[in-house]
């Protein structure tokens, strides 16, 4: 079962860091489209401000790299099994500027083939809103094979249903087959590596029929190698997660609820 292992928060007012949200929007809506962006390139789209709308990510160009651990990196090899202030502190400096919940997980992730069977777009989202995008005539294509969380699939929160997303900064056929091979022969049930993410929430309505979907995305900035390695050998493995309450469509309360719904170690 996933577990959330250790929660904090953080208030970060600066960043240097490249990664940064950004809107776009026209007409009568000065903002309506969402993005990360990674060095100033549009890395992912994360759907609209709109509550009513289809929850999507979108891989853009400027997904291509993931962002530099330094000093961390031989401690999130090893993994952890608490947020320290001193690891919080130093993981603070590569997310962007905004209010944080910190969640420490510990989950299993399995690698999604877009259009099949596990693909949320193609399946839970088509089969709740009763069909599929009316304009194109087709589910919606994330341009990326990402991660679902085994045993979090339609969680039940208040009114709705709840999603998890492993979402990566890099595909898997851009890494290094050699690291991938490395963690997956290391992984075992008293080792499990910890990867990083920027993560929301999204909790999107559909107008017309369904039920409320809560999806927690989580767009991986380091440890994309463990994720794979992870999946490939069918183990869990643990991810700090910096959820942006400010950037998310959904409110901190919301984010609690979603988190409540883990198995909880703290």
């Amino acid at each position: 079962m996933p577990d959330l292992l250790d929660v904090t928060t953080r208030n970060i007012a600066l960043s240097q860091s490249p990664l940064e949200f950004s809107t776009s929007g026209g007409g009568d809506w000065k903002i309506w489209d969402r993005y990360l962006t990674v060095n100033g390139k549009q890395a992912y789209h994360l759907g609209n401000v709109c509550g009513t709308c289809r929850f999507l990510f979108e891989r853009m160009e400027g997904a291509n790299t993931g962002i530099e651990v330094d000093e961390l990196t031989a401690l999130l090899a090893a993994g952890v099994n608490n947020l320290t202030e001193e690891v919080v502190d130093k993981l603070a400096q590569l997310v962007p500027a905004s209010n944080y919940i910190v969640a420490l997980l510990r989950l299993k992730p399995k690698v999604v083939q877009l259009g099949g069977e596990s693909d949320y777009f193609a399946v839970e989202q088509v089969e709740n809103e009763d069909g599929v995008d009316p304009f194109w005539g087709l589910p919606h294509n994330p341009k990326v094979p990402y991660y679902r969380v085994v045993s979090r699939s339609s969680v039940k929160v208040p009114q709705g249903e709840a999603f998890d997303f492993i979402v990566p900064m890099i595909p898997e056929s851009m890494l290094d087959r050699e690291r991938i091979g490395f963690y997956e022969r290391s992984l075992n049930d008293d080792f499990a590596p910890t990867a990083v993410a920027l993560s929301l929430l999204d909790v999107k309505g559909p107008a017309c029929s369904g039920t409320e979907h809560w999806c927690l995305a989580h767009y991986v900035i380091d440890g994309h190698h463990k994720v794979a390695a992870a999946a490939r050998a069918d183990r869990e493995l643990t991810l700090i997660a910096f959820i942006a309450v400010d950037h998310g469509i959904s409110s901190k309360e919301q984010v609690d609820i979603v988190l409540k719904t883990f198995t909880q170690l703290v």
